[in-house]
């Protein structure tokens, strides 16, 4: 075997530490918890690299890191915003061990939620000064590939608004009633909690029913409906998570047991455009794309893989990454318990996936499993395939991300007339009273157009009975049902 082979050695989760002051904390009990998981030996880390950071605002937290773990003169990488950048920094960390660049690599993250909670907003207390930024940036600007200009403008720009329109678009789309599809997600959503209860580092490892999850209540309100508070992430967790990786060679000298390694096989990662300009909204063409290449580089069919562990930040996004592995909803799906069980710190679920994806392949060596990290609104994603037995090609990836290349919508920033509905959500306060509609709409043109719909009886209409197919007629910023 090629000395340069990269694997994964070593893997440490932390959820909650009441001596955890700040993210940075978290992470270094998270590393600390890895290097231990090796079997004790010292990794001579030469790059550092995290997921970025929300609950609080650093400079360089790579740094902070790499002092605090031992390896001052480690180089730093630090992600953009995504919860697919995870295996994405894990790609670029693969490929920098097998080229010989690197030796011994920490990719780690943690939030601090609760300090939202208690009104911090991550610029509290002093922060270190730090002269020097870190060494690598890895990942683009959030108005290259998140927020549009026009979803930004019209405050619709968030996931709690665009992922339960597009779930509405995609019961739809499969030809169920509301209440169908509802029982649908709810059933699966219901499995995930399952998987949590199992997971010693879930923030809510308590199993819900699908009847619980579904329905609306005290404790349990509509956010954006359909979606109520168990079917949203939940980011006011404490959390921390760190993949040690190192090459065949360095885990060799070290004498780290071979019961310990994970390989890397393959990764590929897609961009999806914008939510409004996508030609349907049911619908990721890319990411199919992005299985087909997967399946060719590990050579075989991705829902012949024994262990599967996807992005659950709400259920769309499950179904969205299911439906391109060509994975029933009623297979396993997760090996961590979603966003909402398990807990959703921010960038860096993906790296507690990652973490239980190695556990579990220890278990059985010879399986392959497949993570499947999602960023933004079902727009960027990273899959990835590990063993524990190593790649007959070593670590592959495409040189670039695949991009969508199917037909696009323009979004048309003034509607004028009417329009189709063809996904939507009503948003709830929190006493879990309907305070306004958002749609997707299809014109006459067929470009697309966002209504909003504040008038109480048809915000009321539309949740009394599905308005998709229904006409809106666009009054300047607002719209009625007609």
């Amino acid at each position: 075997m090629d000395p340069r082979t990269p694997i994964i050695v070593g893997v440490g989760q932390v959820n909650g530490a009441s001596e955890a002051n700040e993210p940075i904390d978290l992470i270094t009990i998270a590393v600390e918890r890895a290097q231990a998981d090796t079997g004790g030996a010292r990794l001579p880390i030469d790059l550092v690299a995290l997921a970025k950071i929300g609950t609080r605002q650093y400079f360089n937290a790579p740094q902070l890191v790499a002092d605090r773990i031992g390896a001052p003169k480690a180089r730093t990488l630090q992600a953009s915003h995504g919860g697919h950048t995870s295996q994405v920094v894990l790609a670029h960390a693969a490929a920098e061990i097998s080229a010989g660049l690197s030796n011994a690599v920490v990719i780690a993250g943690g939030e601090l939620g609760s300090g939202i909670k208690k009104g911090l907003d991550g610029t509290d207390g002093a922060l270190p000064s730090q002269p020097n930024p870190p060494d690598t940036a890895l990942g683009d600007d959030l108005s290259q590939w998140l927020f549009l200009g026009h979803e930004v403008e019209l405050g619709i720009a968030a996931p709690i608004m665009l992922y339960p329109v597009m779930e509405t678009a995609l019961g739809s789309a499969l030809g169920r009633s509301r209440g169908e599809h509802l029982q649908e997600i709810s059933s699966m959503w219901a499995r995930f909690s399952e998987v949590a209860s199992t997971n010693e580092h879930a923030a809510h490892p308590e199993i819900y029913s699908a009847e619980e999850i579904k329905t609306a209540g005290p404790g349990n309100r509509y956010v954006g409906y359909p979606y109520t508070k168990l079917m949203n992430s939940d980011q006011f967790v404490d959390q921390g998570a760190a993949i040690l990786m190192c090459s065949v060679g360095l885990a060799t000298n070290l004498g780290i047991s071979r019961d310990r390694w994970i390989f890397p096989h393959a990764s590929v990662t897609a961009h999806a455009p914008f939510v409004s300009e996508r030609w349907t909204l049911h619908d990721i063409p890319v990411l199919k794309r992005a299985a087909a290449f997967m399946e060719q580089l590990v050579e075989r069919p991705l829902n012949d893989i024994e262990v599967v562990d996807l992005y659950a930040c709400f259920p769309f996004a499950v179904q969205a990454q299911a439906s391109a592995l060509g994975l029933p909803l009623e297979a396993k799906l997760t090996e961590t318990g979603g966003m909402r069980f398990a807990g959703g710190p921010w960038n860096n679920y993906g790296t507690h996936m990652i973490a239980n994806l190695v556990t579990r392949l220890r278990e059985d060596p010879d399986a392959m499993g497949i993570c499947s990290t999602n960023g933004g609104f079902a727009t960027r994603f990273n899959l990835t395939t590990y063993s524990g037995q190593p790649a007959a090609n070593g670590f592959r990836s495409l040189p670039a991300p695949i991009t969508d290349t199917s037909p696009r919508r323009t979004l048309n920033t003034r509607p004028e007339g009417t329009g189709t509905i063809e996904g939507y959500t009503v948003l709830h306060d929190r006493s879990n009273s309907p305070v306004q509609g958002i749609a997707a709409c299809l014109l006459a043109d067929r470009t697309r157009g966002w209504a909003k719909i504040s008038n109480d009886a048809d915000v009321r209409e539309m949740l009394a009975n599905d308005p998709i197919g229904k006409t809106v007629a666009f009054d300047g910023n607002e719209a009625r049902l007609t």
